[in-house]
């Protein structure tokens, strides 16, 4: 039988996702400078023509990456800031969040790493799309600084170092997982969380 329309439209959307998810795996290994169109079509086993029926140029399909990257981690990453919680409990939050996501959703550790490595240092730049939300590397910025002045962090480093030091601690855990053979991935360990929170957690807060 003859595909319907609404058939043709799933296929069509589901090819662009596979090559969305292509272009970002090539993207994680290779980074976005020296990443080709070429490099894309041979990791998703497409025709050049196909590519160029989705997408302009290298540059399209990288904002389409951005925005596939993971509505849901961007909305959990809000919701935990805006919690009237401490800031103790919001980076436990936060980070066993991230973990437990990395290890159920294979997918989701390939758009963390790469929002890591390559959105945080774009937005530092002025070279995010005009689309993105405002890039969180501020937010965790500003999440650091207020949980210093409230006395829950250890005002050891500034807010900017504080929010580099965690977000390069999450990269190399995610890096890590990604760059496990297939078969160990069920038993990857990440660090544990409380270590985590320990190297930023004031003494005597929440004990």
């Amino acid at each position: 039988m003859p595909k319907t329309q609404e058939q043709n439209s799933t296929l069509k959307e589901k090819r662009k996702n596979q090559i969305v998810l292509c272009a970002l795996k090539v993207f994680c290994k290779k980074g976005y400078d020296g990443t080709t169109v070429n490099d894309i079509v041979k990791k998703a086993k497409c025709s050049h023509g196909l590519f160029y029926h989705y997408f302009k140029n290298k540059k399209e399909i990288f904002t389409a990456v951005l925005e596939s990257r993971g509505k849901n981690m961007m909305d959990f990453l809000d919701q935990v800031l805006l919690e009237d919680s401490d800031y103790v409990d919001k980076l436990y939050k936060l980070t066993e969040y991230t973990f437990n996501n990395m290890k159920n959703d294979e997918i989701f550790a390939y758009r963390y790493y790469f929002f890591l490595s390559t959105v945080f240092a774009k937005a530092e730049s002025g070279e995010l799309p005009p689309k993105c939300k405002a890039p969180p590397h501020l937010r965790m910025f500003e999440f650091f600084e207020q949980g210093i002045m409230r006395g829950e962090f250890k005002n050891t480093y500034p807010p900017s170092e504080c929010a580099k030091i965690y977000n390069s601690i999450i990269q190399g855990s995610t890096l890590n997982f990604i760059l496990c053979p297939r078969d160990f991935k069920h038993s990857f360990k990440f660090p544990a969380v409380e270590y985590i929170v320990d190297i930023f957690k004031k003494e005597n807060v929440n004990d």
